[in-house]
């Protein structure tokens, strides 16, 4: 079942991640959370190498805040030096050398306040947060400094700069962390495009000529040399090559291509050359799409993240009125800066930042995973729904078996025209049986410029294809009955049988190994097939499940229908749709195709099924994460909360809470990505697809190279 995704109308300006609603102005940045918008303004809106700028102003503010703990430290001990060693001071010696401490703490505090504070104030008016944990949080440190500055000069009463100064600083490593963990699943996007596409070499009437990818057209031949992106979908004409697809379909092997075979925009030829005929182009590109769709998947909000929103937002008026029952309390007890040092404290204990990233990092963390095995789902919501399966339905023909049915037997008066007959009728047809008709008939020697010319055709849902060939209409049907293990497939011109196809199919060689996984996993697998029972039957037997055979796409919808909520429904995408739709979890298996990748909420992109199980594992364990990651955050924020409102925690202790409580989500979010890593090393594997960076330049330059 596809999921839904409200339209994202612009992306984060700061990390790129989906923002939803309406788009700014032009040339007006807009962020998906105050605190990338934070994390922006810190690091100098629009300068290159932006991260380190920001952890620059970080380091500053960090090292001048250690010199106000000194300066602070020094006053506090004043009382010390009063009876101590340093009694030989007069009172106004002593009140003398407190100023300085007190002015050269100032000193350092003003730059740090310029350095963070600024920035935070501007995200909060930029967004309009005025009633945020930002704004409370903003106010609590501006009064410190402030009610400080004015004991300097004046009063001289206490002064709280190293609370405003190491507040500020915290808070600014605390969004610094969450936007540096939502840069990261952004960067996961990166691998699948370089930043700009090199130009693409069309070959026309035998002169070759550079020209933007986007302005190709289909049929065009593009010749891509040695280290070259391929810049379209196509097939191989001319040329053979080892092509490294991992930046698509993670597969960390290079696969050798050459003619009649599919090639996809996003590969990188590692040795030869092709002469390429393009298919898709532009927006149509397969990889376009899957990076549309990662987008979306990204941008997918989840019922677990709807809940941490919905928390969230309740938390802040609670916090609210808490912080100002605080302030009211112990102004009373212990004073007006008693009192606001902790409010200040319960608003930064409370601070809802691990609970905003709890849920998302955690899913985004299982969407990327997924991702790199071969696997591209279409949301937080679809990992929900795979973590909770129960049943898993499997279409038989070029799912569980690998498409390349083998033609057995050919009963038939003239078997080279009854080739040529059913070949022609499934000349149209995306299903398996045909692509195996149709690759007899070219085995045979035949080509499809030879093929007679169909009209009037259709397809007939669940039983074959049919059109008119040479003014008569022909039929390539599947057989009524059939116990044997083969596919029979009957060709008619007319009422009149004039040949019979037996074809057979194997299991994919991951088949069974897969099957096996799911059952230990709780899942409980099972086949339904348009096939009749005796093909249906020897598939299911050779991987011990159950089978239903004979079913139209309309009996396939009413099964799933009937199963429940739990089920999920792996196809090709191709002619499964009403099950893909009908299920709680559609998979369709790699086809190669753009179209088929709008037809279910997963889509496989390696051939096979091997990611399949891995695919289950990953979804329970973003699930099991974000619950991890909820009850901390939940945790963290109902205890910090009750021990700031009675005296307990200062606002520096808090504010270093904060920080830690995000650094606790953040790296329990990254197991999900460790346990990968640690697999692939324990397999001798490389950590993630290999994914050139090469600008156009620096192939330019390498092709000019010796060789």
């Amino acid at each position: 079942m596809m999921v839904d995704s409200s339209p994202m109308d612009s992306t984060c300006t700061h990390c790129g991640l989906p923002v939803a609603g309406k788009p700014p102005a032009e040339g007006e940045p807009q962020f998906c959370c105050s605190g990338c918008c934070v994390a922006h303004y810190l690091a100098v809106r629009g300068a290159e190498g932006s991260a380190d700028r920001m952890a620059a102003r970080l380091a500053l503010s960090a090292f001048l805040a250690m010199g106000v703990m000194v300066f602070s430290l020094a006053t506090y001990g004043s009382s010390i030096w009063e009876g101590g060693s340093q009694a030989e001071l007069d009172s106004d010696a002593a009140a003398a050398l407190d100023g300085v401490y007190r002015l050269g703490a100032l000193a350092l505090a003003t730059p740090v306040v310029y350095l963070l504070g600024l920035p935070l104030l501007d995200a909060v008016l930029r967004m309009r947060r005025f009633f945020s944990a930002d704004a409370l949080i903003l106010v609590g440190a501006f009064s410190a400094y402030v009610v400080s500055a004015w004991n300097t000069f004046f009063e001289g009463g206490h002064v709280y700069l190293e609370t405003a100064t190491m507040v500020l600083v915290l808070v600014g490593l605390g969004r610094w962390l969450d936007t540096r963990a939502k840069e990261r699943a952004r960067c996961e996007l990166s691998l699948l495009l370089p930043e700009r596409e090199p130009p693409a070499r069309r070959v026309a009437n035998g002169v070759e000529s550079e020209v933007p990818a986007d302005q190709l057209a289909l049929g065009d031949l593009v010749r891509v040399l040695p280290g070259e992106w391929l810049p379209v979908d196509g097939v191989v004409v001319e040329g053979r090559s080892f092509v490294d697809s991992s930046a698509l379909t993670g597969e960390a092997e290079p696969v050798s291509r050459g003619p009649g075979d599919a090639v996809l925009a996003g590969g990188t030829l590692v040795d030869g050359t092709l002469l390429v005929s393009t298919e898709a182009t532009g927006g149509g590109r397969v990889r376009d799409e899957v990076e549309r769709l990662l987008v979306e998947a990204l941008g997918d909000r989840g019922r677990f993240v709807r809940l941490a929103d919905r928390v969230a937002g309740a938390l802040l008026p609670i916090v609210l009125l808490v912080a100002l029952g605080t302030l009211w309390y112990h102004w009373r007890h212990s004073g007006a800066e008693a009192g606001l040092m902790h409010a200040l404290a319960v608003l930064l204990i409370s601070c809802p930042c691990a609970l905003g990233i709890a849920t998302p990092l955690a899913f985004w963390a299982a969407l990327s995973e997924c991702f790199h095995r071969g696997a591209l789902v279409r949301g937080s919501e679809v990992l929900e729904r795979l973590a909770s399966a129960k049943k898993v339905f499997f279409d038989k023909t070029g799912t569980l078996t690998d498409g390349e049915l083998e033609l057995v037997g050919v009963e038939a008066d003239d078997r080279g025209v009854a080739l040529a007959a059913v070949a022609a009728l499934e000349r149209h047809s995306e299903h398996p049986v045909g692509h195996s008709l149709r690759r007899a008939w070219r085995d045979g020697g035949g080509s499809d410029e030879c093929l007679p010319q169909v009209v009037d055709f259709r397809v007939l849902p669940g039983r074959g294809v049919e059109g008119v060939v040479g003014g008569a209409t022909w039929r390539a049907v599947r057989a009524e009955s059939s116990e044997a293990a083969e596919t029979v497939v009957d060709l008619f011109r007319g009422d009149e049988r004039r040949a019979r196809f037996r074809l057979r199919g194997r299991p994919r060689p991951e088949a069974r190994e897969v099957v096996t996984a799911l059952a230990k996993r709780g899942l409980a697998p099972s086949i339904l097939t348009g096939d009749h029972a005796g093909p249906a039957r020897a598939v299911a037997q050779e991987l011990g499940i159950e089978f239903e055979a004979d079913l139209l796409p309309a009996d396939k919808f009413a099964r799933i229908e009937a199963a429940g909520v739990d089920t999920v429904f792996v196809g090709d995408g191709l002619n499964d749709a009403a099950a893909l739709a009908a299920a709680r979890v559609g998979v369709a298996v790699s086809g190669g195709s753009a179209r088929s990748l709008d037809v279910a909420s997963v889509n496989l992109l390696r051939p096979g099924l091997g990611s399949l199980p891995d695919l289950f594992e990953l979804s329970r364990t973003a699930v099991r994460t974000a619950k991890q990651n909820l009850a901390w955050a939940f945790g963290y924020n109902a205890i910090g909360l009750c021990l700031a409102a009675i005296g307990r925690l200062s606002p520096i202790f808090a504010a270093s809470a904060m920080v830690v409580s995000s650094v606790v989500v953040v790296l329990n979010s990254a197991r999900i990505v460790r346990r990968r890593e640690g697999e692939h090393a324990s397999n001798g594997a490389e950590r993630r697809p290999r994914v050139p960076t090469r600008s156009s330049e620096e192939t330019v330059a390498r092709r000019t190279e010796p060789a």
